[in-house]
């Protein structure tokens, strides 16, 4: 059998008393320190996900407000586009009217011109006519 003598008794209350000297001095710190450990790790993965959160809300509301921006540069686009067509009939209208007036002024300064040149030539056949007329007649 066993023979149980004062050795094991000592063994066994140094390897108590090592225990306790070692609980006490670097198990509870070390528990310690490793507990903070993981909550800090805790702490920060919840500023973590908080920050991506936040991030992934200021990404929705930038594309928000840029489909937003698009829209309205569209519009203002459209709108420019709509405004240039009717300043370009207008512009076209005015120079149609303005190439018309040109038209009837030089018409009428046409007409005007054949009216002079046709007088000019009325009083100038006469005497032609006669002069015509008397080179005929004298050579008959």
């Amino acid at each position: 059998m066993l023979d149980i003598d004062a050795t094991v008794i000592v063994t066994f209350v140094l390897v108590w008393v090592l225990v306790w000297i070692l609980t006490k001095v670097f198990f509870r710190p070390l528990r310690k320190v490793m507990d903070e450990r993981e909550d800090k790790l805790q702490t920060d993965l919840g500023l973590a996900q908080a920050a991506l959160d936040e991030s992934a809300r200021r990404l929705h509301e930038v594309e928000v407000g840029l489909r937003s921006s698009r829209q309205e540069a569209e519009d203002i686009r459209a709108e420019c586009e709509l405004e240039a067509l009717k300043e370009k009939s207008k512009l076209v209208a005015e120079a149609g009217a303005a190439a018309k007036a040109e038209i009837e002024s030089a018409r009428a300064a046409f007409e005007a011109e054949v009216t002079r040149l046709k007088e000019e030539l009325r009083a100038k056949a006469g005497p032609l006519a006669e002069k015509i007329e008397r080179k005929l007649l004298s050579r008959s």
